[in-house]
């Protein structure tokens, strides 16, 4: 991959394998979306667009002995062509760190990559659940058609749990009954371990219960906000045209700069899978 440049870095094979591990590593573990989000992955960093469909006739299938109940057609309602944004932070070294590293064969310390791999992954949940007006992008957040409900009050007792039911109600009187998913902000998510009434159970774990495909937390969703969806690549999925690398830039004012990129594209292809409460 010659559009990365590392040829022209300071760096040894052994060192840009550690520095590719951390970067990797790090993102994994802060990575929320990708958790539940289907992965389309074209792994051709060529690639500039991507078409982005409506789906329109998931309702029920027919059952006929000979074909002839009345059943919509699933298809393509709308398809536009949208640019795939690069996601990215830059980091840099100085050129005496590296120095010490190789006259003394020290590690070189890596922690700044790891710093921008976490942003780089936390720049990607923003994406996901607010898209990019400017691009085109709907974010699950705000896209268009999805169901919106009023939210109970969090700080009451139960509170989320109620919320967590109105959401599930919602999205299975849409024909959504598995592969359901919910995600909170992190400081309501914690208000969620709190005692169930009388029942000696936590609330977070009665949320849980209704959720087969599991509950999560990200700062992407604002603080007072809960979001549910069904999963699976016939509502969402993230299309990746370059995953998470890192790649050199430059060596300036004695400094050796670099970037952690991805080129990705979060499509929403069946917004009534979603169920924002506010």
């Amino acid at each position: 991959m010659e559009f990365l440049h590392r040829e022209e870095a300071p760096l040894t094979s052994s060192q840009w394998q550690e520095l590719d591990n951390i970067v990797v590593n790090t993102a994994k573990n802060h990575l929320v979306g990708r958790r539940f989000i289907d992965i389309t992955i074209s792994a051709d960093p060529a690639i500039q667009s991507v078409p982005y469909d409506i789906i329109s006739g998931t309702g029920d299938g027919a059952c006929g002995l000979f074909e002839g109940g009345e059943c919509d057609i699933v298809k393509v309602k709308e398809r536009k062509f949208l640019p795939i944004p690069q996601i990215y932070k830059d980091f840099k070294i100085h050129w005496r760190d590296i120095e010490t590293s190789k006259k003394l064969g020290l590690p070189l310390d890596f922690s700044v990559a790891a710093a921008a791999a976490r942003e780089v992954a936390a720049a990607e949940d923003r994406f996901i659940f607010n898209g990019d007006a400017s691009l085109g992008y709907p974010g699950i957040l705000n896209v268009e058609g999805r169901n919106n409900i009023k939210k109970s009050d969090f700080k009451k007792e139960g509170g989320i749990f109620e919320t967590a039911v109105k959401c599930v109600e919602t999205l299975n009187s849409k024909g959504f009954n598995s592969n359901l998913v919910f995600i909170l902000n992190p400081k309501d998510y914690s208000k969620a371990f709190r005692l169930f009434g009388n029942s000696g159970v936590l609330e977070i774990n009665q949320v849980k219960e209704l959720f087969d495909f599991g509950v999560f937390s990200t700062y992407a969703v604002p603080e007072g906000t809960a979001v549910a969806l069904s999963t699976g690549i016939e509502n969402m999925d993230l299309f990746i045209a370059q995953d998470i690398i890192t790649a050199y830039l430059a060596y300036d004012n004695m400094e050796h700069y670099f970037r952690v990129f991805e080129l990705i594209a979060f499509r929403i292809k069946n917004p009534e899978s979603i169920c924002t409460a506010k």
